[in-house]
């Protein structure tokens, strides 16, 4: 497995992943974010087999509250039959490989609050902890359910 940066050239590869994990996602919207992304060099790309697996953007906070010296973990996303191989958490790992060469001390994620969901568990068992909730993130959200924030500390 191979975790690097992401390119202009993963985008097509990038929105089809996009989909599968997110359906409820606006296809526009992710392709200018894609864009916002890659200026800021905030995604990393797995590949398995030389294969486009999956990927995680992420947000830096280094001035500005609320998030100060922190990253945010704004999507993280792996094709299906990659799942179960390690590649999330690899790329969970790269990322905090990255806030430690760059002196960033947190680590912030959020994930639907919903009963179902698998996530939580899997965050916890990588250390982090909940932090907060927020019943309705956005009026205008795509999702119908409020988010579950949590946190980790890089040392």
């Amino acid at each position: 497995m191979k975790i690097r940066k992401a390119t202009k050239k993963d985008e097509k590869e990038f929105l089809k992943v996009q989909k599968k994990a997110f359906p409820n996602l606006n296809s526009k919207k992710q392709a200018l974010y894609f864009e916002e992304k890659i200026k800021k060099k905030e995604i990393f790309v797995a590949e398995q087999k030389g294969e486009y697996a999956g990927h995680n953007c992420f947000g830096k906070y280094l001035l500005a509250p609320p998030f100060s010296r922190g990253v945010f973990l704004e999507e993280l996303a792996v094709k299906k039959k990659f799942r179960g191989e390690g590649i999330g958490t690899n790329l969970i790992n790269a990322l905090i490989k990255f806030c430690k060469k760059n002196k960033i001390n947190m680590f912030y994620l959020s994930t639907g609050d919903f009963k179902a969901n698998k996530a939580i568990k899997y965050y916890k068992k990588l250390g982090f902890k909940i932090v907060g909730k927020m019943k309705d993130i956005n009026p205008k959200s795509e999702y119908s359910y409020g988010e579950i924030f949590m946190a980790k500390v890089i040392k």
